[in-house]
């Protein structure tokens, strides 16, 4: 159970760590699993070579994964978090090697009254992650503004080069390391600032991101606007819409309601 310790420091840093949710006989059915879409879509390459590979409508692709985000361990999570009408914005697999260059925040176009709904995301990596291994690395209470706005210098394409904004190289910014090991389950919300260095090595992880019921014309406006331009976020799979699982169903109903694209997995 999510402990009112745990919530506060989500909403005050932006973060917190699970250790060991999943028994190390889960993280091998769930590894397995992992692999075997991956190198259904064409990612062999990402599990034995140089590149990479991430896609999202992940889970519901291998009945060994699609139900992970219905397991009590999980589902708990946003309940707890975002409240008992979140709803699932997509789940995720990839494969990254090398550095990921900070990101998150908050454009610099938004205004300061500007009230987005909330974004919580859970993460579970397959190999034991040190900070020197690419391990996530956050800045905490970076998801909060006036923070998140000093921070923006921070947020960089891939292959734009460090500026240097802070006076040190973008892997020695303060942050925390949040190493980890299989059976972990890391949770964060996307607006805080995160970031991974060094390791050629793959990390290969299943993923899940939720977000609160829009309730406000702006929220849902801007809702509906990231559906038609993101590929993955804000839409329902088929198979979880037509899910014998109540509580999967209750899940992507809210994108059904608001009229987002389905994909046909």
């Amino acid at each position: 159970m999510i402990t009112a310790g745990q919530k506060a420091h989500w909403d005050t840093f932006g973060f917190f760590v699970i250790k060991q949710l999943f028994s190390q006989k889960e993280v091998s059915v769930l590894r397995d699993a992992t692999i075997e879409v991956v190198n259904q879509q064409a990612g062999d390459g990402a599990l034995t070579g140089g590149e990479q590979f991430a896609m999202g409508a992940f889970l519901e692709r291998h009945p060994d994964l699609m139900n992970w985000v219905d397991d009590d361990r999980i589902y708990e999570i946003p309940e707890t978090l975002l409240g008992p009408d979140f709803f699932l914005m997509h789940t995720g697999g990839a494969v990254y090697k090398g550095d990921t260059l900070w990101h998150g925040g908050f454009g610099p176009d938004k205004p300061k009254n500007y009230n987005p709904i909330k974004h919580g995301k859970i993460a579970m990596y397959f190999d034991s992650l040190k900070k020197e291994d690419g391990c996530l690395r956050v800045i905490p209470g970076s998801h909060l503004r006036p923070f998140a706005d000093r921070l923006f210098p921070l947020y960089r394409e891939d292959g734009v080069p460090d500026s240097k904004h802070f006076g040190v190289a973008d892997e020695e910014i303060p942050c925390v390391a949040l190493e980890s090991e299989p059976g972990d389950v890391i949770v964060f919300t996307e607006p805080v600032y995160h970031s991974a260095f060094g390791s050629g090595i793959g990390r290969m992880q299943i993923t899940a991101e939720y977000g609160s019921n829009p309730t406000s014309k702006e929220q849902i406006e801007e809702l509906r606007q990231n559906s038609r331009e993101y590929t993955w976020t804000y839409h329902s799979s088929q198979s979880y819409i037509n899910s014998d699982r109540p509580r999967m169903r209750r899940m992507v109903s809210r994108l059904v309601e608001l009229g987002c694209t389905l994909f046909p997995v």
